[in-house]
């Protein structure tokens, strides 16, 4: 279950949890969650922003492990959760973002699910920098694999805040008699290289759509034997 602290006031999030511990939902992925202004017109109320991801972790952690609401009420059934959190390769510079995974991690994050992995170069300094802090050996890591299917996805992709898709790929995309066999090319390569990296746990699939492709990426990435 995803959740993002940006619409949901504090009272909002504890009441939101319960119903989903009470569901049966333990895993939790906690968002911030982009600004309103990126949204369609008319945008909703863009004054909540109670509390952003890692504020939202530690709450929840909290609930979790001391039985307490924020308000130190006690909890008489507290919440099974397995909390996670989104992990930004290309959102700044990797150092800072290792800062902030660190914080995440502080805060109670035991899973990180990135955002989409494009440039292996740049994703494996984002792992070193990681490593340096000794985060790998304290959270799970799922990397986001995706393939594109046209120049355009592939546009409006590099639009999207977090995504980094480099020219040389977006030029192979675009010069490609099949754009869409070229793509999912390309996520087979990028599987190979990052599957081998120290502290990767395994894959978060992001096909937007194109769902039916994931048994043939786990096939021919090797994935499916190593389940």
């Amino acid at each position: 279950m995803q959740i993002a602290a940006r619409d949901r006031t504090r009272m909002g999030i504890q009441a939101e949890i319960l119903g989903a511990s009470a569901l049966g939902i333990r895993n939790i992925l906690c968002l911030t969650g982009d600004h309103s202004r990126f949204g369609p017109a008319p945008h909703g109320r863009m004054d909540i922003w109670d509390l952003d991801s890692i504020q939202m972790i530690w709450l929840l952690r909290r609930m979790r492990d001391d039985n307490h609401f924020l308000d130190n009420r006690e909890i008489k059934f507290a919440p099974k959760l397995f909390l996670g959190a989104a992990g930004s390769p290309f959102a700044s510079e990797v150092r800072f973002q290792a800062i902030r995974e660190e914080k995440k991690i502080n805060a109670g994050a035991q899973f990180f699910q990135t955002n989409l992995v494009y440039d292996t170069d740049i994703f494996e300094r984002y792992m070193e920098a990681l490593d340096k802090r000794g985060l790998l050996q304290r959270v799970y890591l799922l990397p986001g694999i995706n393939p594109i299917r046209s120049k355009q996805a592939a546009d409006k992709l590099s639009q999207v805040p977090g995504i980094q898709i480099p020219n040389t790929l977006m030029k192979r995309i675009e010069n490609s008699p099949d754009p869409k066999e070229e793509g999912i090319q390309v996520a087979l390569e990028t599987i190979d290289r990052i599957k081998s990296m120290p502290g990767i746990n395994g894959i978060h699939f992001m096909t937007i759509g194109f769902e039916s492709i994931i048994p043939r990426l786990m096939e021919e990435s090797g994935l499916q034997k190593m389940l």
